[in-house]
């Protein structure tokens, strides 16, 4: 079979598994933007999934369609051939619709940006061995320093997530403690028009920055009256707040409510070259399109795309069981000890941080422990119908996430908004005290095996799209139909898999 109609049928397979990496994909990446909606049960279930559809199709028809596949800088693509592209991007779309499947499967929330980069580098290097034949020299393929300062930002987003997650949640506790309404009523207008500015901010810089309506000489006018609009749009914020306030409007479900709704927007149109950008660059390889210059989409793949998304968030329920993973480990219910089992280091290391903690206790002066610990008295009542923590942590939970989200952005440092999210949430956990003595280690668990998931996928992208590389090199259009029938027997496993671990899961019913 002559090497045209391999290309031909190639191009259409990768059409054809773009659907599927926009399904699994927005599986996957849902914990980012339902789990603090979720979590503190601000609405009806259909009314969450609602806002944040709509805040998906936003998303994808905001963005001006640009898939920067090529033009991240993970290999140079002038150094491969038309049918060698086109054999990269099956391998990786092949590659990322197995893998983050079977993340999903059994709850476990993973980076799709990592994924993406992980099988790109893979691909390109195993191809460029295969072609060359010698290690060293496969690695010039490889755009090393862009690749490594992905890695390294992607590494450093995690702890400091986790870090300025605590300390957010620490300085809103002070201020209103759990009880906050009473405070909250008198005050919150202030720390509403920081939260609502920062989400505003999150909009404009992360998820309306592809908007046709962006620009250059907008975003030029941003970037010189910076500081005036964040200042108006405080002051402005604040003012609808306070009357808002006054009209007896519960302000922070308005606030989680927006914040969802930005955060989907913000994946969708971000996140959406992870999903079909690798189908998109290989029709135009095949159409012979300079993969070194920009690759726009025509509107209506966007819109379809964004359709297809929401759909996906509605239907499948491994979404759910992978919100579950981030909820149950954030929340004050002990019941996490029953999903997590510790290892000994995880327990020895418990007791030491715990007996750290109370030396710390101890050389604080009395009455300022006194306070502190007074600002922290908790009662079952702080919880309302069931959620496993309050609307104050769910705001800051989202308000943290954009901020850092949106300083990221604006000084172009790469980041995994998946690992943001979830760290953040889990240091605001930390901070309100959901990790008491008991459960911590059960918790630490669950993080570790959350995280180690992270390494694991980076690993398990770049073997296995090494290796579907190869089969599509050596043995073409064999070899695609083989992998073809491979992912639907996998994802059909899978699927059952799940549906047997989601009819033993009461605590995921109870959730949703």
């Amino acid at each position: 079979m002559d090497m045209i109609t391999f290309e031909l049928i190639a191009v259409i397979a990768l059409v054809l598994l773009a659907f599927g990496d926009l399904i699994v994909g927005v599986v996957n990446d849902a914990v980012n933007f339902l789990n603090s909606a979720i979590g503190a049960k601000v609405a009806k279930m259909s009314t969450i999934m609602i806002i944040a559809s709509i805040g998906v199709i936003i998303g994808a028809t905001f963005s001006d369609g640009i898939i920067e596949v090529a033009r991240k800088g993970i290999f140079f693509p002038e150094m491969f051939s038309l049918d060698e592209a086109i054999i990269i991007f099956t391998a990786v779309a092949i590659t990322d619709i197995v893998l983050l499947d079977l993340y999903s499967t059994f709850g476990l929330p993973t980076s799709t940006t990592v994924s993406i980069v992980f099988e790109l580098l893979g691909a390109a290097f195993v191809l460029a061995w295969w072609k060359i034949g010698d290690f060293n020299e496969a690695w010039t393929v490889i755009n090393n320093a862009s690749a490594i300062k992905i890695i390294v930002g992607i590494l450093l987003s995690v702890a400091v997530a986790f870090v300025i997650g605590f300390i957010g949640q620490v300085i809103t506790r002070m201020i209103f403690t759990f009880d906050y309404k009473k405070r909250f009523n008198k005050w919150g207008f202030l720390w509403s028009g920081v939260a609502l500015t920062c989400l505003l901010f999150f909009i404009i810089l992360k998820g309306g920055k592809h908007a046709t309506f962006m620009t250059p000489d907008i975003k030029k006018w941003i970037s010189l009256n910076y500081m005036n609009i964040v200042w108006g749009a405080f002051i402005f914020f604040s003012t609808l707040s306070f009357i808002l306030i006054k009209l007896k409007v519960n302000i922070l479900k308005v606030i989680v409510l927006i914040g969802t709704g930005s955060l989907a927007m913000a994946f969708a149109g971000n996140d959406l070259a992870n999903f079909i950008g690798v189908s998109i660059a290989g029709v135009h390889a095949f159409f012979g399109s300079d993969l070194s210059g920009t690759l726009p989409t025509p509107s209506w793949i966007l819109i379809l795309a964004g359709s297809v998304m929401a759909i996906a968030m509605f239907m499948s329920r491994k979404a759910q069981t992978v919100v579950s993973t981030s909820v149950d480990l954030t929340s004050h219910d002990k019941q996490v000890m029953e999903k997590w089992n510790p290892s000994i280091f995880v327990k020895k290391f418990t007791e030491l941080v715990m007996f750290l903690y109370k030396l710390l206790m101890y050389i604080t002066p009395k009455r300022l422990r006194k306070w502190f610990f007074k600002r922290w008295e908790t009662s079952n009542g702080h919880m309302h119908n069931g959620s496993a923590f309050d609307l104050l942590r769910a705001a800051v939970n989202l308000m943290i996430a954009a901020v850092l989200i949106s300083l990221a952005t604006s000084m172009k440092l790469p980041l995994s908004t998946t690992y943001v999210t979830f760290m953040v949430a889990m240091g605001t956990a930390l901070a309100d005290g959901a990790w008491d003595g008991v459960c911590a280690p059960y918790r630490l668990s669950g993080i570790i095996t959350v995280v180690g998931g992270w390494f694991f996928t980076a690993l398990l992208a770049f073997i296995f799209t090494g290796l579907t590389v190869s089969i599509l090199y050596l043995t073409r259009i064999y070899g695609l139909v083989l992998l073809i029938l491979i992912v639907f027997v996998m994802v059909y496993k899978l699927f059952y898999v799940h549906k047997k671990r989601h009819a033993k899961a009461s605590r995921q019913q109870e959730l949703f």
